[in-house]
């Protein structure tokens, strides 16, 4: 019976998974209510406001699968909510994953999680949320699978393939909980190398074998639709060693590294210095039990944590060794969540001789921990006023646009339009509190044609907000046209001759760009 069955989960939900995950939904609604009450596009949601997440020929051919059971509209509470939901989930899984038994650290994990930065970008990219937290979720269970007493091979395969399938870089977090699982092992466990070692290599092999079933499954519907692989960060010369460049790869995760977490280029911003505070702190007290656990008189278990170490940065940026010019912007970046867990950990990790060191320790890890989740729901609701003016100020500048084409002769009988260049400031499409938030711009919305995904944001937004049906110009047809006198003898915007008509297709020059 079905109230057999949901009394039968609920005991096996402890007390800390439960305070986790409400936890998650409380602060998760503190973080993101503003958006997921509010209309709030970014230039891919005037795109994308209805689509089919049709992403196989960007690897993601899971995605419109989970995407489909809230339909594939642009719903931001409906998309939001599950976000939360599953970003929640996760969070309990990694709970229940480190046996956490203190509803403190539970909570402050669920905190943690649900308001991180990166899922302050996937809510702007509203229309695939859920398909992105339900990807991190299956990134967590994978992780668990593969790190319990007796590991699940199998589904510890099949959920980084799911998840891989819906986006690549949530790879990243089940490999650096897998590391963290290992680290807090030998520190804490007192897990003999060997053991260790085996351990980490059965993850590896299980994680290989992953990816490897994705790409399988990739290059199975790639050859029944007749789809190839778009340039796209790397994406088609993804399965090649053919540009690989070590060197450049490791530049490229170590400045990802130091930007994200440590970018005072800027100046200095609570951010950045609470991140110098927590990896101190860190590094003072699992010394402080390296050293007391005596770990430093075995080399085998200092040298792995050591290795552990480092594969924890090279894990996160692992991306980065497919396309060393990756662009590994915010929305790749869940997996430095974990970092953060590092430091949560320690609540209720460690045995103290002397109570006034374990009390300390604790009340050290639970204010700044509370102070980096508060920031990070500040950072989240600034990002969202933001977006909502630059998406308002865009709206003005859109209405102006449709107004100055109907004035325009003989563009009433047009169905076709030009788009040239780009609005200035609207190239952008992160804003730097620090950390970069992704998906976010002071600047306008109605960015440059972008072929390379066939989108024409311009156009697609004055069909939807002005109800035209006009369809762009692409390809060499486009590159022949701006060749053309009329086009190349035109202003820009907002000059009274920004717009035009030739040859019964629209011409809306906003910037000379496109013809450099």
């Amino acid at each position: 019976m079905p109230e057999t069955l949901f009394q039968s989960i609920k005991q096996k939900i402890s007390p800390a998974q439960k305070t986790c995950f409400i936890t998650a939904i409380v602060v998760g609604l503190l973080a993101h209510f503003y958006k997921i009450t509010n209309w709030i596009p970014n230039w891919d949601s005037l795109v994308f406001r209805y689509d089919s997440q049709n992403m196989t020929a960007l690897g993601r051919w899971f995605l419109p699968v989970v995407c489909s059971f809230s339909s594939f509209f642009d719903l931001p509470f409906v998309n939001g909510m599950l976000a939360i939901l599953f970003h929640s989930l996760g969070a309990v899984v990694i709970c229940k994953m480190f046996d956490i038994r203190k509803n403190i650290t539970a909570g402050l994990i669920g905190s943690c999680v649900v308001s991180f930065p990166t899922v302050v970008s996937v809510m702007m990219y509203t229309y695939v949320a859920d398909g992105y937290s339900i990807a991190f979720f299956l990134s967590c269970l994978s992780a668990y699978y593969m790190t319990k007493e007796k590991p699940n091979w199998i589904l510890g395969i099949v959920c980084i393939t799911l998840s891989a399938g819906i986006y690549q870089a949530y790879l990243t977090v089940t490999i650096l909980l897998l590391l963290l699982h290992l680290t807090d092992g030998l520190v804490f466990g007192n897990k003999e190398v060997f053991k260790t070692v085996k351990s980490g290599l059965g993850m590896l092999i299980c994680g290989v074998s992953g990816m490897v079933l994705y790409y399988g499954i990739l290059t199975g519907i790639l050859t029944l639709t007749h789809t190839k692989l778009l340039e796209y960060q790397g994406m088609n010369s993804a399965g090649s060693l053919a540009g690989l460049d070590i060197l450049g790869s490791l530049y490229t995760i170590k400045e990802t590294f130091v930007t994200y977490f440590f970018d005072f280029s800027d100046g200095i911003s609570l951010f950045c210095v609470w991140n110098v505070l927590i990896f101190a702190l860190m590094a003072v007290f699992y010394l402080r039990y390296i050293i007391k656990n005596k770990i430093y008189t075995s080399p085998g278990k200092l040298l792995l944590l050591i290795c552990l170490g480092v594969f924890l940065i090279l894990g996160g940026g692992i991306l980065a060794f497919l396309n060393a010019t990756i662009d590994y912007h915010n929305l790749m970046l869940m997996g430095y969540v974990v970092f953060y867990l590092f430091f949560l950990l320690l609540y209720e990790r460690g045995e103290e001789t002397k109570p006034v060191f374990w009390v300390g320790k604790c009340w050290m890890v639970l204010l700044t921990a509370l102070v980096l989740i508060a920031n990070q729901t500040v950072l989240a609701n600034v990002s969202y006023h933001k977006a909502q003016m630059a998406y308002e100020t865009s709206y003005g500048t859109l209405i102006r646009l449709s107004d100055r084409i109907e004035q325009t002769p003989d563009a009433e009988g047009c169905s076709r339009i030009l788009v040239v260049g780009a609005l200035d400031n609207s190239q952008d499409y992160s804003v730097n509190f620090p950390p970069d938030m992704t998906g976010i711009t002071d600047g306008y919305i109605l960015r440059a044609d972008d072929e390379t995904v066939g989108q024409s944001v311009l156009c697609s937004a004055i069909n939807d907000y002005c109800g035209k049906n006009y369809v762009f110009l692409s390809g060499e047809e486009k590159q022949a046209f701006l060749q053309k006198q009329e086009v190349t003898s035109m202003n820009s915007w907002p000059h009274r001759d920004s717009v035009r008509v030739v040859e019964d297709i629209i011409v809306v020059k906003l910037s000379e760009e496109a013809q450099k």
